[in-house]
């Protein structure tokens, strides 16, 4: 009979492992803290970047360099396969990224999901963003350039434009749990994610059902995927929906599956009005709001919370003159420079406070907490704040 059991030494490896970790995250929180109160930065290389960036001009702090090595073109698409740096951490398929491109001098930010399989980057370090162009966009109108004759892929070689492209760290929630059945509902580029999750499995041992709605033949993407990954397993069921020839998908369609795998995980990804309707659908089936799971990033425009939509008025105070301007969909530096103006800014994600300003008045939203301020003076980032009111702002 044993009185005394001995602990396992794997047991004591795991509670080390585990004090180490938190221990740790809380130094890395402290050192944060402190770096933010004596730097107003949030670390030491950040506080220190405009100074590297004399000596190396694409250095960008918290970002991995990107080679750009191959680009091609499909409907209204642009795939983009990227070799990280060494200090890129890598991703969990359905997760996303900011890609920071220099444009004029200028880092233009954007963010897209990774379309590629996680096996892609592990094997050969490569991953694929897939970008829609927009009539306004300025990385996929940049990118386009470098399509010569258009249309047909490019290999980027050295004789091709130099870019210099960064990738911060991949983020997000958005992520397949294989240990319940899904229904994965997606349009347009919110494809992207979904791609990535199912490219990624190795073993399928659930039911999924994809819908996925394009408009249009050309506007399919991974086609050959969706045949090789039903060949592959199984219990995965791809249903392509063009909208063009049989409209959009149906209550019913979604709801006969419901019925056979009431436990299912839903998945949302497309544009806004695609995943608000459906969220309102799902609302009245019998779905647990904690089943529902819906890809969500960027820093967005936020509506108001009556749901006011219209422009406000900004007046800026600049060098003794007084403006005003309208303000448009996204942050106060995005509408102070569609209005010609040149605020300061550096890293447009909230992170150097360069371009940090004096609010008078007005109510504004910040986009990544989603705090809204008071009315009153205060200082806020031009590049992480919306408008919810009439604002007045005094820049340096």
């Amino acid at each position: 009979m044993t009185l005394f059991s001995t602990p396992q030494p794997k047991r004591l490896n795991q509670q080390i492992t585990k004090k180490s970790v938190t221990a740790a995250a809380l130094l890395q929180q402290c050192w944060r803290w402190c770096c933010q109160v004596a730097l107003v930065q949030p670390s030491l290389l950040s506080y220190l970047e405009p100074l590297i960036r004399f000596v190396r001009p694409t250095f960008r702090a918290h970002l991995s360099h990107a080679k750009l090595l191959k680009l091609q073109q499909q409907g209204n698409f642009l795939h983009l396969t990227l070799r990280p740096g060494h200090r890129w951490q890598g991703f969990i398929p359905g997760q996303h990224l900011q890609l920071v491109l220099e444009i004029d001098g200028r880092a233009v930010s954007r963010t897209f999901s990774i379309s590629s399989s996680l096996q892609l980057f592990l094997q050969q370090g490569l991953i694929t963003l897939t970008i829609q162009q927009q009539p306004q966009g300025v990385i996929s109108n940049q990118l386009q350039q470098l399509l010569q004759p258009p249309m047909q892929p490019v290999p980027v070689t050295g004789s091709a434009p130099k870019l210099s492209l960064h990738l911060s760290a991949a983020r997000g929630a958005f992520t397949l749990s294989q240990h319940q059945p899904a229904l994965l509902l997606a349009a347009g580029s919110g494809i992207t994610p979904i791609h990535a999750m199912l490219t990624s499995i190795s073993r399928l041992t659930q039911p999924l059902l994809l819908i996925y709605s394009y408009r249009g033949a050309d506007q399919l993407l991974f086609a050959a995927s969706w045949r090789e990954l039903q060949q592959k397993f199984p219990l995965l069921k791809v249903q392509l929906i063009d909208t063009q020839s049989r409209g959009r998908v149906t209550v019913a369609e979604v709801t006969a599956w419901l019925l056979h795998q009431p436990a299912s995980q839903v998945y949302l990804c497309g544009p806004a009005s695609f995943s608000q309707c459906w969220q309102q659908q799902l609302a009245l089936l019998p779905v647990p709001a904690s089943n529902i799971n819906q890809e969500s990033f960027g820093l967005g425009a936020v509506p108001s919370a009556n749901g006011d939509r219209r422009p406000h008025h900004i007046t800026v105070t600049l060098a003794a003159q007084r403006l005003t301007v309208q303000s448009g969909e996204g942050s106060l530096l995005q509408s102070l420079e569609a209005a010609g103006l040149d605020p300061a800014y550096g890293c447009r994600r909230g992170i150097c406070m360069q371009c940090l300003c004096q609010k008078s008045q007005g109510l504004v939203r910040n986009l990544v907490t989603g705090e809204t301020s008071d009315a009153g003076p205060g200082q806020i980032q031009l590049c992480i704040s919306q408008p919810l009111s009439a604002v007045e702002l005094s820049l340096v």
